[in-house]
């Protein structure tokens, strides 16, 4: 029980230390990803049919490069035709009977 009461306030010291610390920093003691340490980096990825490639030194140079390749099938809407409206016939006063004999009215 004596053995319990030493080990675990050192324990817990122990825990907090470890949470004290910067996860910032590395062996070194410098931080990273702050600007202080730049490294050099690459990227490669397709936008539609262009490769597109990104470079950065470690100076801060950046350069970006795109290579595009034709697309492999294309497809061309046909252009709209023009269809013109039916005439719209005339109603003439009177009545006509089969389009040939026609009865005037009063």
């Amino acid at each position: 029980m004596r053995k319990l009461h030493i080990l675990l306030p050192a324990a817990l010291t122990a825990f907090a230390l470890a949470a004290q610390a910067d996860p910032g920093k590395n062996e070194s003691g410098h931080g990273m990803g702050r600007g202080h340490d730049r490294r050099e980096f690459k990227e490669e990825y397709w936008d539609g049919n262009c490769k597109v490639e990104r470079k950065m030194d470690k100076h801060g140079n950046y350069k970006e490069e795109r290579k595009c390749e034709r697309p492999n099938q294309v497809y061309y809407q046909p252009a709209p035709v023009y269809v013109p409206a039916a005439p719209v016939p005339v109603a003439e006063p009177g009545i006509t009977i089969h389009g040939t004999v026609r009865i005037p009215s009063r």
